[in-house]
């Protein structure tokens, strides 16, 4: 009986000593919409002419970042303004409000101009405050089929 139950409880000891510890925390949840507030200078612009059989891209970046468009953003206030129009064309207007098509994961960004244009644009990378990049694409559409898009690549200033 007592070899019974010295086996029991080094079976038990076992048992108890391999359980894994509780998960922890990597780190802090970072808020995937918050961090876009900040300011952000134009570093890349990709074209791609979505009309061929496979989309052809060209780097168009020398024509804007020679003199970069610079975009301060805030979360709080839900607008942006453009610090500097840079030497390409803006579109996104002096400044404006924007929206996200959901908070939790945001996969499009909505920038309503103060010219009273709408951008509707996809968000290539989602921002958080620890992130230096963000992208944006906008697509344009001939007779409702893409026909040209814009991938704008930004760092953090």
């Amino acid at each position: 009986m007592k070899k019974l139950i010295a086996a029991l409880s080094a079976i038990a000891i076992v048992a108890v000593a391999c359980q894994p510890d509780p998960y922890k925390e990597i780190g802090p949840e970072y808020s995937l919409t918050e961090g876009i507030t900040g300011t952000w200078v134009l570093q890349k612009v990709e074209q791609t002419d979505e009309t061929q059989p496979v989309p052809e891209t060209i780097d168009i970046s020398d024509f804007f970042v020679a003199d970069p468009l610079v975009m301060s953003f805030s979360y709080e206030n839900m607008s942006y303004t453009v610090d500097n129009a840079g030497a390409g064309g803006n579109i996104f207007g002096d400044n404006g409000t924007f929206a996200y098509n959901t908070t939790d994961f945001p996969s499009e960004i909505a920038m309503y101009t103060n010219t009273g244009d709408t951008l509707m644009m996809d968000l290539t990378q989602m921002v958080r405050t620890i992130d230096t990049r963000m992208g944006m694409k906008v697509t344009r559409a001939h007779c409702d089929a893409p026909s040209i898009s814009y991938a704008y690549d930004f760092n953090r200033q």
